[in-house]
């Protein structure tokens, strides 16, 4: 499914929600099982929260991950959860990994609050670094921070969703559907819960790129369902400041990718 960034615009409506479940699926289900130890997918990892939840997230530089603010909330005790309870599992699959790093510190938007109800403005504000303990990142490689995604561009998602948690799963091939009053991008990827925070990439010059962190669910009405994504742009100072890199890099456990995804990554 591909939509012009004017009929997205124009099919916004005043009960524009967070959507829930499996929502996220648009359509016929698109996501496929990718190779954890391959690069990209080596850089990507769930984020362990401690207390049996997850989300996704990928890493910007040897030490610096991104994921989505709202992972960091314990809804049992009502308070963020402490750095220390969080785990970057990076080419996590059915159980083994190729690497793992506690998380040291995090740094939250400036934006965010937790408390506060979920929609397009807050999602605007969904995003948060993570600060490892070790270089996880020269194990498994990281991406470099890119540019927002167009209409044009051939979106590339992946991560940890709640039907398949225990296997890295991409969207091979989707794009950006237009952009809401608060910045937040709106896609046509498939993403649900656990894919919060994982990242949307584009491919520039024959290497990945993060374009993107997918937030959110959002529902149009009569059933329409697209997918929210915070653009780079909202974070790529504050990573540039804690670690990002500027180029990416497979690391020293990676793998190149297979040549038949390699092809669909680009949109050939």
């Amino acid at each position: 499914m591909r939509l012009t960034a004017a009929a997205a615009t124009l099919s916004i409506l005043p009960a524009l929600a967070w959507a829930s479940g499996l929502d996220g699926v648009k359509g016929a289900d698109d996501r496929v099982e990718v190779a954890a130890g391959q690069y990209p997918w080596s850089a990507v990892g769930r984020v362990n929260n401690g207390q049996g939840g997850h989300c996704s997230g990928v890493l910007v530089g040897p030490k610096l991950a991104v994921t989505a603010a709202h992972c960091l909330w314990n809804k049992k005790t009502r308070q963020p959860m402490p750095a220390g309870s969080l785990r970057f599992v990076a080419g996590y699959d059915r159980g083994q990994y190729l690497a793992f790093a506690a998380v040291e510190r995090t740094v939250v938007s400036p934006g965010w609050r937790f408390d506060a109800p979920y929609g397009p403005a807050l999602a605007a504000q969904d995003w948060a670094l993570l600060l490892l303990a070790e270089p996880l990142g020269d194990k498994v490689g990281w991406v470099a921070l890119g540019a927002a995604p167009d209409p044009a561009d051939w979106l590339v998602t992946v991560g940890y969703g709640q039907d398949k948690a225990h296997i890295p799963a991409a969207h091979l091939g989707c794009h950006v559907a237009g952009r809401l009053d608060s910045g937040v991008l709106t896609h046509d990827c498939d993403a649900v819960h656990g894919d919060s925070g994982a990242p949307v990439l584009v491919w520039k010059n024959g290497a990945p790129t993060l374009a993107a962190i997918h937030v959110a669910t959002f529902g149009f009405g009569d059933g329409k369902f697209l997918g929210g994504a915070v653009p780079v742009a909202a974070f790529a100072a504050e990573a540039g400041k804690q670690g990002a890199r500027s180029a990416g890099q497979a690391g020293a456990m990676s793998r190149p990718l297979d040549g038949s995804v390699a092809d669909r990554v680009t949109g050939r």
